[in-house]
């Protein structure tokens, strides 16, 4: 029954994720705040929701099989995908100050977050040595570290519109980076591997490329934008 189950869920959750990836470029290469990017920027959300939902169920039933390996790494790729994809809209919503919904619904985020990050890498470290799969662990770990920093914020921080489409931008783009990194260590790892004869030793890069490239242009983005305020108001 729970193998079945498991299949129903992976069987959703493959071409879902494949059409998230897909989305994930149209809202950023086209003109923002126009209706395609709206759109479209929706639909993304909606399929990496369904994603992160079948993760998750997934993750329930890796737990019931004694998988516990796997159900620890679904459940915090689902943590630390979901986390910056709702909080890049949920931002949205917020006036000059923050609500006590959104203010408290983050913080529970980052606690588990920054708890799961702290995890990852004490059983990378201790169990593995940070060697094979403790290798990934400790990056995965490593990811997720911020939130500390993030759990110090202050509600009584003026919110503005600039602040709230530099949430939106990095939330957006923080959750593509996860959903391309996990497909680059799970889904993708076949593929990379198989058909592109890239090495065990080697799938370190494109775990850590989407990070990269992934924060880059989420600076950009956020100075382009900045600008594009500046030139308005002068």
């Amino acid at each position: 029954m729970i193998e079945t189950l498991h299949k129903i869920l992976l069987s959703i959750h493959i071409p879902v994720g494949a059409i998230a990836l897909i989305l994930f470029w149209i809202p950023v290469g086209v003109k923002k705040g126009s209706p395609v990017h709206k759109r479209v920027g929706w639909y993304y959300v909606y399929a990496m929701w369904i994603v992160l939902a079948t993760a998750f169920l997934m993750c329930i039933c890796n737990l019931i099989e004694g998988n516990y390996m796997s159900a620890m790494y679904l459940g915090f790729l689902s943590i630390i995908t979901g986390y910056p994809l709702w909080y890049s809209y949920a931002i949205l919503n917020q006036n000059k100050e923050w609500s006590d919904r959104y203010y408290n619904m983050r913080r529970l985020f980052l606690a588990v977050l920054f708890i799961s990050s702290i995890g990852m890498l004490l059983l990378g470290g201790i169990k593995y040595q940070f060697k094979g799969m403790g290798t990934m662990m400790g990056f995965f770990g490593l990811l997720g570290i911020p939130s500390g920093r993030d759990l110090l914020m202050s509600k009584d921080k003026a919110i503005t519109k600039e602040s709230r489409m530099k949430m939106h931008i990095q939330g957006t783009i923080i959750s593509g980076i996860a959903a391309y990194t996990a497909f680059s260590a799970f889904g993708g790892q076949r593929i990379i591997i198989d058909v592109l004869q890239i090495h065990h030793q080697w799938m370190i890069v494109p775990w850590i490329l989407p990070t990269l490239l992934g924060t880059v242009y989420s600076k950009y983005m956020k100075r382009k934008y900045i600008k594009v305020r500046k030139s308005i108001l002068s």
